[in-house]
């Protein structure tokens, strides 16, 4: 089931999914304890049956929120799109220059160490998107690049630390 929201008025939206609900739901999504998106209320525009209340995915919509949406100084707004950093290429010594610093030689400072800023932001918008559709993030993410599962939790670790991931709770994925 993948779904999304969409904007209505001030800080109200509509969850639309695949497959599509028997009626509109409309959520109010505000800023939580720990700096996370949460759903203050809940309003279905039609017939509120138990079967359609059981179909609400209550915990997708709020991953949904803290994937799609960010807090600013007016409300809460989409969140704008993350430039992919440039590909660097591969450059032979020689194309390199005898005169440029060995890495040892560069002074260290704590973003030069691991992996580039871009690497982050990537996992943090691939696990935005597994979050949405899988009860298993994580997981997915390290089947998707071949790595352990705890390789995968200390990248999302690190995208969170970062600033590309809102905070996390226990047990709960997005």
């Amino acid at each position: 089931m993948r779904g999304r929201l969409y904007h209505l008025d001030g800080d109200w939206y509509e969850w639309r999914q695949v497959p599509a609900l028997a009626a509109a739901v409309h959520v109010r999504v505000v800023l939580g304890p720990g700096g996370r998106l949460h759903l203050a209320e809940l309003r279905i525009v039609g017939e509120p049956t138990s079967e359609l209340l059981r179909a609400i995915p209550v915990g997708r919509i709020e991953a949904a929120a803290n994937a799609q949406l960010t807090m600013v100084d007016e409300g809460i707004r989409p969140a704008p799109p993350r430039r992919r950093p440039a590909r660097r290429t591969a450059r032979s010594s020689s194309e390199a220059g005898w005169d440029q610093p060995r890495r040892s030689d560069r002074p260290r400072t704590a973003r030069s160490r691991g992996r580039p800023d871009g690497f982050y932001a990537e996992i943090a918008d691939a696990y935005q998107r597994l979050a949405q559709t899988s009860p298993r993030p994580a997981v997915d993410l390290a089947a998707r690049d071949d790595v352990p599962v705890t390789t995968a939790h200390r990248w999302i670790k690190e995208a969170r630390r970062r600033g590309y991931l809102a905070p996390g709770r226990p047990g709960k994925a997005g």
